[in-house]
Protein backbone atom coordinates (compact mmCIF):
# COMPACT_ATOMS: atom_id res chain seq x y z
CA UNK A 1 0.00 0.00 0.00
CA UNK A 2 1.44 3.42 -0.82
CA UNK A 3 0.17 6.37 1.08
CA UNK A 4 0.49 10.26 -0.11
CA UNK A 5 -0.43 12.84 1.60
CA UNK A 6 -1.60 16.13 -0.56
CA UNK A 7 -0.82 19.29 0.81
CA UNK A 8 -0.40 23.08 1.63
CA UNK A 9 -0.63 25.13 3.80
CA UNK A 10 -2.78 27.59 2.17
CA UNK A 11 -6.40 27.03 1.72
CA UNK A 12 -8.51 27.05 -1.83
CA UNK A 13 -5.25 26.50 -4.19
CA UNK A 14 -6.91 23.06 -5.56
CA UNK A 15 -5.47 20.76 -2.82
CA UNK A 16 -9.17 18.86 -3.04
CA UNK A 17 -8.90 18.89 -7.06
CA UNK A 18 -6.12 17.20 -6.92
CA UNK A 19 -6.98 14.24 -4.53
CA UNK A 20 -10.58 13.63 -6.26
CA UNK A 21 -8.71 13.90 -9.47
CA UNK A 22 -6.10 11.47 -8.44
CA UNK A 23 -8.31 9.52 -7.03
CA UNK A 24 -10.98 9.04 -9.64
CA UNK A 25 -8.34 8.41 -12.05
CA UNK A 26 -6.35 5.57 -10.18
CA UNK A 27 -9.80 4.47 -9.25
CA UNK A 28 -10.76 4.37 -13.51
CA UNK A 29 -7.29 1.66 -13.64
CA UNK A 30 -8.88 -0.55 -11.54
CA UNK A 31 -6.67 0.67 -8.43
CA UNK A 32 -8.55 0.42 -5.16
CA UNK A 33 -8.29 3.65 -3.70
CA UNK A 34 -8.58 4.85 0.02
CA UNK A 35 -9.03 8.51 0.51
CA UNK A 36 -8.32 9.88 3.88
CA UNK A 37 -10.15 13.57 4.68
CA UNK A 38 -8.33 15.32 7.29
CA UNK A 39 -9.07 18.67 6.60
CA UNK A 40 -12.45 19.91 9.24
CA UNK A 41 -13.82 21.58 6.11
CA UNK A 42 -14.64 17.53 4.71
CA UNK A 43 -14.63 19.13 1.04
CA UNK A 44 -13.17 16.10 -0.30
CA UNK A 45 -16.09 13.92 1.59
CA UNK A 46 -18.50 16.44 0.37
CA UNK A 47 -17.10 16.30 -3.25
CA UNK A 48 -17.00 12.78 -3.46
CA UNK A 49 -20.73 12.68 -2.42
CA UNK A 50 -20.43 10.20 0.45
CA UNK A 51 -22.86 10.46 3.22
CA UNK A 52 -21.58 9.98 6.41
CA UNK A 53 -23.77 8.58 9.61
CA UNK A 54 -23.15 10.88 12.77
CA UNK A 55 -19.81 10.14 14.59
CA UNK A 56 -18.55 8.05 12.04
CA UNK A 57 -15.50 9.81 10.87
CA UNK A 58 -11.79 10.53 11.37
CA UNK A 59 -12.27 11.70 14.58
CA UNK A 60 -13.19 8.40 15.95
CA UNK A 61 -9.87 7.05 14.84
CA UNK A 62 -7.62 10.54 15.77
CA UNK A 63 -9.43 10.81 19.26
CA UNK A 64 -8.96 7.02 20.87
CA UNK A 65 -6.10 4.65 21.18
CA UNK A 66 -8.20 1.57 19.97
CA UNK A 67 -8.15 2.15 15.83
CA UNK A 68 -6.50 -0.91 14.91
CA UNK A 69 -7.85 -1.71 11.94
CA UNK A 70 -10.61 1.36 11.94
CA UNK A 71 -10.28 2.07 8.75
CA UNK A 72 -11.70 -0.29 6.96
CA UNK A 73 -14.41 0.17 9.23
CA UNK A 74 -15.20 3.61 8.79
CA UNK A 75 -15.09 3.53 5.42
CA UNK A 76 -17.42 4.18 2.97
CA UNK A 77 -17.62 3.75 -0.96
CA UNK A 78 -18.24 6.70 -3.37
CA UNK A 79 -20.91 6.90 -5.60
CA UNK A 80 -17.85 8.34 -7.93
CA UNK A 81 -16.78 4.85 -8.02
CA UNK A 82 -16.62 1.45 -6.74
CA UNK A 83 -12.86 1.21 -6.27
CA UNK A 84 -12.97 4.69 -4.23
CA UNK A 85 -13.53 4.58 -0.49
CA UNK A 86 -13.50 7.35 1.54
CA UNK A 87 -12.58 7.94 5.85
CA UNK A 88 -14.78 10.62 6.07
CA UNK A 89 -14.01 14.16 7.47
CA UNK A 90 -15.81 16.30 9.92
CA UNK A 91 -15.42 20.00 11.79
CA UNK A 92 -15.39 18.18 14.76
CA UNK A 93 -11.65 16.80 14.29
CA UNK A 94 -10.35 20.96 14.65
CA UNK A 95 -11.35 20.44 18.01
CA UNK A 96 -8.75 17.54 19.02
CA UNK A 97 -5.93 19.64 17.74
CA UNK A 98 -6.21 21.80 21.01
CA UNK A 99 -7.07 18.68 23.70
CA UNK A 100 -3.96 16.45 24.43
CA UNK A 101 -3.43 13.25 22.56
CA UNK A 102 -1.33 10.91 24.30
CA UNK A 103 0.34 9.01 21.09
CA UNK A 104 -2.31 10.75 19.08
CA UNK A 105 0.24 10.94 15.85
CA UNK A 106 0.67 7.08 15.68
CA UNK A 107 -3.30 6.74 15.56
CA UNK A 108 -4.18 7.33 11.83
CA UNK A 109 -0.75 5.29 11.03
CA UNK A 110 -2.34 1.92 12.86
CA UNK A 111 -5.78 2.74 11.47
CA UNK A 112 -4.91 2.22 8.02
CA UNK A 113 -2.65 -0.79 8.64
CA UNK A 114 -3.69 -4.14 6.53
CA UNK A 115 -6.81 -1.51 4.73
CA UNK A 116 -7.41 -3.74 2.07
CA UNK A 117 -6.34 -0.62 -0.90
CA UNK A 118 -3.52 -0.20 -3.42
CA UNK A 119 -3.30 3.47 -2.98
CA UNK A 120 -4.17 6.32 -0.02
CA UNK A 121 -4.02 9.40 -0.42
CA UNK A 122 -5.01 11.51 2.66
CA UNK A 123 -6.52 15.22 2.16
CA UNK A 124 -4.34 17.24 4.84
CA UNK A 125 -5.40 20.54 6.32
CA UNK A 126 -3.92 23.36 5.59
CA UNK A 127 -2.15 23.57 9.58
CA UNK A 128 1.43 24.34 10.35
CA UNK A 129 2.91 21.45 12.32
CA UNK A 130 -0.53 20.70 14.63
CA UNK A 131 -2.43 16.99 15.65
CA UNK A 132 -3.71 16.40 12.08
CA UNK A 133 -0.88 17.22 9.52
CA UNK A 134 1.29 15.43 11.97
CA UNK A 135 -0.75 12.34 11.76
CA UNK A 136 -0.73 13.49 7.85
CA UNK A 137 2.75 12.56 7.57
CA UNK A 138 3.32 9.92 10.04
CA UNK A 139 1.11 7.68 8.59
CA UNK A 140 2.67 8.48 4.84
CA UNK A 141 5.27 7.33 2.38
CA UNK A 142 5.28 10.37 0.46
CA UNK A 143 3.89 14.11 0.29
CA UNK A 144 2.46 15.87 -3.25
CA UNK A 145 2.30 19.66 -3.05
CA UNK A 146 -0.82 20.97 -4.75
CA UNK A 147 -0.35 25.23 -5.35
CA UNK A 148 -1.81 27.49 -7.98
CA UNK A 149 -0.07 29.75 -9.53
CA UNK A 150 -0.07 32.96 -7.89
CA UNK A 151 1.13 34.69 -4.30
CA UNK A 152 -1.12 32.13 -2.12
CA UNK A 153 -0.30 28.93 -3.68
CA UNK A 154 3.35 29.50 -3.70
CA UNK A 155 3.65 30.67 0.03
CA UNK A 156 1.37 27.30 1.04
CA UNK A 157 3.75 25.42 -1.25
CA UNK A 158 6.66 27.22 0.87
CA UNK A 159 5.19 26.46 4.09
CA UNK A 160 4.05 23.18 3.87
CA UNK A 161 7.67 22.62 2.52
CA UNK A 162 8.93 23.80 5.65
CA UNK A 163 6.58 21.51 8.01
CA UNK A 164 7.59 18.56 6.56
CA UNK A 165 10.87 19.46 6.62
CA UNK A 166 10.60 20.41 10.67
CA UNK A 167 8.43 17.28 10.83
CA UNK A 168 11.48 14.97 9.18
CA UNK A 169 13.93 16.53 11.67
CA UNK A 170 12.45 16.21 14.74
CA UNK A 171 9.93 13.34 15.07
CA UNK A 172 11.24 10.12 15.03
CA UNK A 173 8.13 8.37 13.59
CA UNK A 174 8.21 8.78 10.00
CA UNK A 175 11.73 10.49 8.83
CA UNK A 176 11.70 9.27 5.23
CA UNK A 177 8.74 10.33 4.58
CA UNK A 178 9.19 11.72 0.75
CA UNK A 179 8.40 14.46 -1.25
CA UNK A 180 7.53 13.69 -4.81
CA UNK A 181 6.59 17.08 -7.03
CA UNK A 182 4.23 20.05 -6.88
CA UNK A 183 0.96 19.70 -8.76
CA UNK A 184 0.20 23.11 -10.43
CA UNK A 185 -3.83 23.51 -10.85
CA UNK A 186 -5.64 26.42 -12.13
CA UNK A 187 -3.39 27.16 -15.23
CA UNK A 188 -4.89 29.78 -17.57
CA UNK A 189 -3.68 27.61 -20.96
CA UNK A 190 -5.45 29.07 -23.38
CA UNK A 191 -4.20 32.57 -22.62
CA UNK A 192 -1.35 32.24 -19.52
CA UNK A 193 -1.06 35.74 -18.13
CA UNK A 194 1.88 37.56 -17.33
CA UNK A 195 0.94 37.54 -13.21
CA UNK A 196 0.64 33.67 -13.60
CA UNK A 197 3.69 32.89 -15.65
CA UNK A 198 5.70 34.97 -13.35
CA UNK A 199 4.11 32.74 -10.41
CA UNK A 200 5.55 29.61 -11.79
CA UNK A 201 8.98 30.90 -12.42
CA UNK A 202 9.01 32.05 -9.26
CA UNK A 203 7.78 28.81 -7.82
CA UNK A 204 10.17 26.48 -9.61
CA UNK A 205 13.26 29.01 -8.85
CA UNK A 206 11.97 28.62 -5.11
CA UNK A 207 12.07 24.59 -5.15
CA UNK A 208 15.28 24.47 -7.58
CA UNK A 209 17.70 23.57 -4.22
CA UNK A 210 19.91 24.66 -2.30
CA UNK A 211 22.11 27.75 -4.28
CA UNK A 212 24.70 29.80 -2.45
CA UNK A 213 22.09 32.27 -1.55
CA UNK A 214 20.23 30.26 0.61
CA UNK A 215 22.21 26.97 1.31
CA UNK A 216 19.70 26.16 4.28
CA UNK A 217 16.56 25.48 1.25
CA UNK A 218 15.14 22.22 0.80
CA UNK A 219 16.04 19.66 -1.89
CA UNK A 220 15.12 20.75 -5.67
CA UNK A 221 11.37 19.16 -6.35
CA UNK A 222 10.08 19.48 -9.85
CA UNK A 223 6.96 21.37 -10.43
CA UNK A 224 5.32 18.48 -12.18
CA UNK A 225 3.94 18.50 -15.64
CA UNK A 226 1.23 18.66 -17.58
CA UNK A 227 0.33 22.03 -15.15
CA UNK A 228 -3.70 21.13 -14.55
CA UNK A 229 -5.66 23.85 -16.75
CA UNK A 230 -8.81 25.92 -15.34
CA UNK A 231 -11.73 25.22 -16.88
CA UNK A 232 -15.20 26.10 -15.38
CA UNK A 233 -16.39 22.57 -15.69
CA UNK A 234 -14.63 21.55 -12.86
CA UNK A 235 -16.35 23.83 -10.48
CA UNK A 236 -19.34 23.04 -11.52
CA UNK A 237 -18.89 19.46 -10.84
CA UNK A 238 -17.66 20.47 -7.72
CA UNK A 239 -21.17 21.93 -6.98
CA UNK A 240 -22.54 19.19 -8.36
CA UNK A 241 -20.59 16.92 -6.54
CA UNK A 242 -19.65 14.41 -10.02
CA UNK A 243 -16.27 13.73 -11.78
CA UNK A 244 -15.73 15.98 -14.67
CA UNK A 245 -14.51 13.42 -16.59
CA UNK A 246 -17.52 12.79 -17.56
CA UNK A 247 -18.32 15.82 -19.17
CA UNK A 248 -16.42 17.25 -22.22
CA UNK A 249 -15.29 20.28 -21.19
CA UNK A 250 -13.59 18.69 -18.40
CA UNK A 251 -11.85 15.78 -20.18
CA UNK A 252 -8.72 18.64 -20.69
CA UNK A 253 -8.53 18.25 -16.61
CA UNK A 254 -8.74 14.61 -16.49
CA UNK A 255 -6.23 14.04 -19.08
CA UNK A 256 -3.63 16.21 -17.05
CA UNK A 257 -4.37 14.40 -14.07
CA UNK A 258 -3.77 11.34 -16.06
CA UNK A 259 -0.30 12.01 -17.35
CA UNK A 260 0.55 12.66 -13.67
CA UNK A 261 -0.71 9.63 -12.46
CA UNK A 262 1.54 7.68 -14.91
CA UNK A 263 4.55 9.23 -13.66
CA UNK A 264 4.00 9.21 -9.89
CA UNK A 265 2.09 5.98 -9.64
CA UNK A 266 3.95 4.18 -12.72
CA UNK A 267 3.36 1.03 -11.11
CA UNK A 268 -0.64 1.39 -12.18
CA UNK A 269 0.14 3.49 -15.24
CA UNK A 270 -2.88 2.79 -17.75
CA UNK A 271 -1.77 0.58 -20.70
CA UNK A 272 -4.68 1.98 -22.31
CA UNK A 273 -3.98 5.66 -22.09
CA UNK A 274 -7.23 6.20 -20.96
CA UNK A 275 -9.76 5.98 -17.62
CA UNK A 276 -11.97 3.47 -17.56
Amino acid sequence: MDTTTVASEKGGIGKTTVTVGIARELAGRGVKVGVVDLDPRATVTTWLDVEVPPGEHVGAILGQDDVAGAAADLALTSPWHSGIDVVPGSRDVAALEGSPQEYGDLRLRRAIAGWDRDVVLIDSPNRQGGLLIRSALTASDRVLYATTPDEDGRSGVEWARRNTARFKQLSPLNPDVAEVGIILTRWPDTIPTRDAVNALEALEEDNAGPTPNDPAAGPALPVLRPLVPERVAVRSARAARVWWGDYTRGELVAAAFRDIVDQVWPMHRSSEGETR
